[in-house]
């Protein structure tokens, strides 16, 4: 096990350092590129981990599409055992940026952290109660105006400390790992992947783990089955914008909706028109970066300013935040026509969840989250999350019920199946837990890993947490007790495998 040495408050330091680096490089994916990797700064961050490893005395490879592998040779009594990897994605989500360095609030007490950029938002255990696992934590955050992506940079963070405990540990017995960073996760580009599971079964890989998790300590062997509808509204002459409104939604990941407030501005313009029947939304365009926010037309009598603002300011001290502007501009029918549709919808009884807001635990959700333009018109897109396939499939029955027209498509599946052959992964993580005093949660994935090419190849991949809050939002945050704390469990499992 890991000596005295390093402490709890050097291994903290040391993986703030590690997060720090990562976090001031921009590495957001985008799915609107061809290229692979999507975005020239992934290259960046996997060539900063070519020299990272590097200088820990590893080999490193690193292909044309940025996949990065350092490999660590076995060691003792399993030197010659099969191969183990890690892995984490170098991307983040659209709408991060690259920061130059963190906040850190010490011995935090639970009352609204600082947020430099943003002293609007509340953040404190009573707005949010899960952040009472934080209490008495050195709590770590960015400016509090956009995500800097610990969604996955903190898991990167976490292996480039276990990284350095292998360096200063070699007493310490376990398989050659390897320790892998690939590309375009959140935009779910499978190209890398595929090369990098055909690399793997080349090696004679034969178990693997992502770092990709929220919770602290949380073992992940289920996901939603996942897939994605476009209801298209056709455009055409429509009634004049008597003003603009600029929303900013309340900005979370799907797997947090609910315990977060989400509020996409489909959903809070719906409200809008529910709480004003008079109002009529004339134009409507989600923002490029922050699929929450969008630019929004509407007229109507002047008492709509005032439910628009009952409807907006519930969420104010969550993030949310809203700007008119006077404007006398065309508008397009398709904006009033998709308002109309989202009555509908909301007001339907399905049977099951349908805002991501809405939905915890093992309950999916069918939820609209932008529209862009199309054809002159707008085309709306619902993200479909299920347990179950049958579930998935009657969600995406529901949309088509609804909108006759509409399309979809197919975008990722339950791991679970396949990994209920490997109850190891599960094991050996648990007992890991144990070894270093912490407790494990065995739970599922409120989203997707991105690992069916690996299953495909007979490789099993288990997901581990990662010790956060508020993934993909502005109000993201950690702590250096769990970043210390996540250093010494994942160098316990190695020592497992």
């Amino acid at each position: 096990m890991i000596p005295a040495r390093p402490t709890d408050a050097e291994l903290g330091a040391r993986s703030l350092r590690h997060l720090q680096a990562v976090v001031a490089i921009d590495s957001q994916s985008d799915e609107r590129s061809a290229t692979i990797p999507t975005t020239e700064g992934q290259r960046v961050l996997a060539a900063e981990l070519e020299r990272f490893f590097g200088s820990l005395g590893y080999a490193t490879e690193r292909d044309a599409h940025a996949n990065i592998i350092a490999v660590v040779p076995g060691r003792g009594t399993r030197a010659g055992a099969a191969p183990v990897a890690f892995l984490v994605h170098l991307d983040t989500a659209r709408g991060t940026q690259a920061v130059p360095s963190l906040e850190v609030q010490r011995d935090w007490v639970g009352t609204a952290l600082r947020f430099l950029r943003n002293p609007g938002i509340v953040v404190n255990v009573a707005n949010y109660p899960g952040l009472a696992a934080f209490l008495g934590h050195d709590v770590v955050h960015g400016p509090g105006d956009f995500p800097f992506g610990l969604d996955d940079k903190l898991g990167l963070a976490h292996m480039m400390t276990l990284a350095t405990l292998l360096h200063e540990h070699p007493e310490v017995e376990h398989p050659p790992l390897l320790l892998v960073g690939r590309p375009d996760e959140e935009c779910g580009r499978f190209e890398a992947i595929h090369a990098l599971a055909k690399n793997f079964a080349a090696r004679g890989v034969k178990y693997a783990y992502t770092i990709d998790g929220i919770l602290p300590y949380e073992i992940n062997v289920e996901n939603f089955n996942a897939a994605v509808a476009h209801v298209h509204f056709p455009g055409g002459p429509g009634p004049g914008s008597r003003w603009l409104v600029h929303i900013g939604g309340v900005n979370t990941h799907g797997a947090t909706a609910r315990a977060e407030g989400h509020r996409a501005a489909p959903r809070l313009v719906a409200e809008w028109a529910a709480a004003c029947p008079e109002l009529m939304i004339t134009e409507f365009q989600s923002d490029a970066l922050r699929d929450c926010d969008a630019v929004v037309g509407a007229t109507g009598p002047d008492t709509a300013l005032d439910a628009i603002h009952a409807v907006m300011a519930p969420h104010l001290p969550r993030g949310a935040s809203y700007r008119v502007e006077s404007v006398v501009r065309a508008g397009n029918a398709a904006a009033d026509a998709m308002v109309r549709w989202l009555h509908r919808f909301y007001a339907s009884n399905p049977g099951f969840t349908l805002p991501a807001e809405d939905s915890s635990g093992r309950d999916g959700y069918s939820h609209p989250y932008r529209a862009l333009p199309h054809e002159g018109g707008l085309r709306l897109d619902v993200r479909i999350r299920d347990f179950s396939l049958a579930g998935r499939d009657a969600r995406v029955a529901h949309v088509k019920a609804l909108a006759p027209g509409a399309t979809h498509g197919e975008q990722y599946l339950d791991m679970g199946p396949r990994l209920s052959a490997f109850p190891e992964l599960v094991d050996w993580a648990l007992a890991a837990g144990r070894v270093v005093g912490v407790a494990s949660e065995i739970a599922p994935i409120r989203g997707g890993t991105g690992v069916d090419p690996f299953l495909d190849r007979g490789i099993p991949v288990a997901n581990l947490g990662t010790g956060y809050f508020a993934p993909e939002s502005e109000k993201e945050l950690t702590s250096l007790q769990f970043m210390a704390g996540h250093a010494r469990w994942l160098f316990a499992l190695v020592q497992r495998l």
